[in-house]
């Protein structure tokens, strides 16, 4: 079971990256993303070249990083519709099934067997496809001033990676093999039965 969770992740992740670069793609980039992709190059190989200080680097960094995000929020709020999409409500509709999940012949379930709802859906989502981190990242272009914004992003992307490393672990090593968002949502992940 261990290894059928593991591919139906990774292939869910490869359909994420796939949308992700044609979102990136099919939008089309303004002049002022470009300049900013350019000034981030810049920004970057002036630091590894030693010409710029570690300072000077992440003061010039947060700016142009903050920027950039403003440019992308267009594609950021599709990205977030297709993850709600296909890791809550496809699964809700499917019963309990990704694209990943139903070519490993695995699902989602309630723990307690009951019928599974949205919110236990969205906690999963949250914690392991990192629906909190594109959500609060989001949130956070428009509360946090550019200088403050690339540390929290980064801060709570950390957290983010250390909790679902956490989780896969506990799936892993674990006699239940249960991880954070199954324990917090109320699930499990089992075979289809047919």
């Amino acid at each position: 079971m261990r290894i059928k969770r593991c591919r139906a992740f990774f292939i869910d992740f490869l359909i994420l990256l796939i949308v992700f670069n044609i979102i990136n793609f099919v939008v089309p980039k303004s002049d002022k993303l470009k300049d900013l992709d350019i000034k981030q190059n810049i920004i970057i190989e002036n630091f590894t070249t030693k010409n710029i200080s570690f300072a000077k680097y992440m003061k010039d960094y947060s700016i142009v990083y903050y920027d950039l995000c403003k440019e992308k929020l267009v594609s950021s709020l599709i990205y977030l519709v297709f993850v709600i999409i296909y890791f809550i409500l496809i699964p809700f509709i499917w019963k309990g099934r990704t694209i990943g999940c139903f070519i490993n012949g695995i699902q989602i379930e309630r723990f307690d067997k009951g019928k599974l709802h949205l919110y236990q859906l969205f906690i999963r989502s949250l914690i392991v496809i990192g629906l909190g981190y594109i959500i609060l990242s989001n949130i956070l272009l428009f509360i946090i001033p550019s200088k403050f914004y690339f540390i929290c992003v980064s801060s709570i992307g950390m957290i983010q990676i250390s909790i679902a490393l956490f989780s896969a672990n506990m799936i892993l090593f674990s006699k239940e093999k249960r991880g954070i968002q199954d324990i917090i949502s109320n699930t499990e992940i089992t075979k289809i039965m047919k």
